[in-house]
């Protein structure tokens, strides 16, 4: 192997994972700003639980995917899933009057399915 193929497969090997952690990055801290987002946003009673429940899977999925970076599409998939879930959520858990917190989830699970798409897309397109 020549020295610049060795070159041009580190920098792609080194350009995967950067595009593997960052989009995880963000996921990361989407499930941290959901786990205390019903202390700063205070609107009254809903179930906030599940902002905590979403936050802390998609702060573990996020975590996974970086110590897995290969396993990225399956843990993109349920990321996917969870951000579905907190677009549906103010509406399946009736609580999108409040919209606060509404617009918070359907923004955050927005996001999230926007970084969980970008973050698979690397491993399942080949070039």
């Amino acid at each position: 192997m020549s020295t610049d193929e060795a070159v041009r497969t580190r920098v792609a090997r080194r350009l995967g994972r950067d595009l593997v952690l960052t989009p995880s990055a963000f996921i990361g801290v989407a499930g941290v700003w959901l786990v205390v987002t019903p202390v700063v946003i205070d609107h009254g009673v809903y179930p906030w639980i599940n902002d905590v429940l979403a936050g802390v899977v998609l702060f573990a999925l996020a975590a996974a995917q970086i110590v897995l970076p290969r396993r990225s599409p399956a843990l993109s998939a349920a990321a996917v899933v969870v951000g579905a879930w907190l677009i549906a959520a103010p509406y399946a858990l009736d609580f999108a009057d409040q919209l606060g917190v509404a617009w918070n989830d359907k923004l955050v699970g927005t996001l999230v399915i926007l970084l969980a798409v970008v973050n698979a897309l690397p491993r399942l397109v080949k070039p």
